[in-house]
């Protein structure tokens, strides 16, 4: 018996590794020569999942919110809430509904106050545009010649703000809501995503009630496909990746929310200019690492010095303020050690996330980078153990290798 069941594990995986085969071959064929229809098929079911996907990923980020809700503001009643299997009860539903209030509320409180000023902010700019483009040209002619500015850069301006009058036009003219639905492709664009959206956060209250039995189903599905060895090493690998990705992308909103309104509270204090514009884009530039407060504060501190020079130079002071209490003070206390990446490596996860995907790769290209450092330096560290080398760092350092040893240790 033990040996026909043997025999039929290895045509098991015989089999298995022969579809695999012809598979990614057949793949290949169709990408690369064939009529891509595996694309269309992927496309297809991309569109399918794309509700599951947006409720997955908004569980994950309300994940936290709703066991604040349930094990702070409602751990009177949680505490002594019976044991049981399946379902979680009156507090957890309670605890879903005041989180989907509590982003409601956010949301309506943007879409009534932040969004007006800063549309407001941006009509003002692109109305004083040309008289920004002649302080320039006068600034440049005050030098006495000595900084020659080529003519097709003032050429390239004017057609930057003929083209942004003529945006601003059609949406002033046909309203806002049929310019979105031209931009994304039609009113059936915009119902699509909306449904998609509704459906999303129906997934994620199913989700988020009984997430601990989704988490208990797959670890019991990892346990039943792989090996005892194997197990513990995937479930440390995926706790590692929830805190690299989840505290990454939680802590780095709201580090930003904060950073956004402390530069708009301060914005209107010191009565620097397009005050609502300025504090969302440094804001959002601030979710990505190291080169993000370069890449809001620059053209900010551009835009203010055509206004006002003086507030150029407090908006600089300000700026560097800021940085110096976001960098020492709020993001030690948000994220901590999140990624545990040195600054070298996460100037080039940036770069590269960057060149390949965008802002997006930017903002994803720090954590990514990170659970592919780690898993490569567990598999090292692995490698050197068997070997019986030192793990430690420092102990290369040296012009000739390490000796050979019994314990090696932790991996730094």
């Amino acid at each position: 018996m033990f040996n026909l069941k043997h025999k039929n594990n290895i045509y098991f995986h015989w089999g298995l590794t022969a579809f695999l085969t012809v598979f990614a071959i057949l793949a290949a064929y169709d990408i690369f020569l064939g009529a891509h229809k595996l694309m269309d098929y992927f496309s297809i079911l991309t569109a399918i999942m794309t509700p599951v996907a947006l409720g997955a990923t908004i569980a994950y980020l309300l994940s936290p919110v709703v066991d604040f809700f349930e094990h702070t503001i409602l751990h009177p009643w949680s505490a002594h809430a019976p044991m049981r299997r399946k379902p979680i009860g009156w507090v957890r539903v309670v605890s879903i509904l005041l989180t989907f209030l509590s982003v409601f509320g956010i949301f309506i409180i943007l879409m009534r106050f932040l969004i007006p000023n800063v549309w407001f902010s941006i009509l003002q700019l692109t109305e004083n545009i040309p008289m920004y483009i002649e302080l320039t040209k006068k600034l440049f002619s005050e030098l006495g010649g000595s900084i020659t500015v080529p003519p097709e850069l003032y050429n390239y301006l004017n057609s930057l703000y003929n083209e942004g009058m003529a945006i601003i036009k059609q949406i002033t003219t046909s309203g806002l809501p049929s310019f979105i639905s031209t931009v994304s492709g039609g009113v059936f664009g915009i119902f699509s995503f909306l449904t998609n959206l509704i459906v999303g956060f129906v997934i994620a209250a199913y989700m988020l009630g009984t997430k601990e039995r989704l988490l208990a189903q797959s670890k019991k599905i990892i346990c039943a496909v792989f090996s005892p060895s194997y197990v513990e090493r995937i479930i440390d690998a995926a706790r590692y990746s929830d805190s690299v990705f989840g505290g990454f992308i939680r802590g780095n909103l709201l580090d930003a929310a904060i950073v956004g309104i402390i530069c708009f509270i301060s914005f209107q204090i010191l009565h620097i200019p397009y005050a609502p514009l300025l504090s969302v884009l440094i804001g959002v530039t601030n979710l990505i690492p190291f080169f993000g407060p370069f890449m809001g504060a620059i053209p900010s501190c551009i835009l203010i010095f055509l206004v006002n020079p003086i507030q150029c130079l407090e908006f600089i002071i300000f700026i560097l303020i800021l940085q110096q209490i976001d960098g020492n003070i709020i993001v030690p206390r948000i994220l901590g050690r999140s990624t545990g990446l040195s600054s070298l490596w996460v100037i080039i996860s940036v770069l590269i996330g960057g060149g390949l995907f965008g802002p997006l790769g930017m903002l994803l290209g720090c954590p990514a980078f990170a659970l592919v450092y780690a898993f490569l330096r567990l598999s090292v560290g692995k490698g050197l153990e068997q070997k019986h080398m030192p793990t430690d760092t420092d102990q290369y350092r040296t012009h000739g290798i390490p000796k050979r040893q019994k314990d090696s240790s932790s991996i730094t």
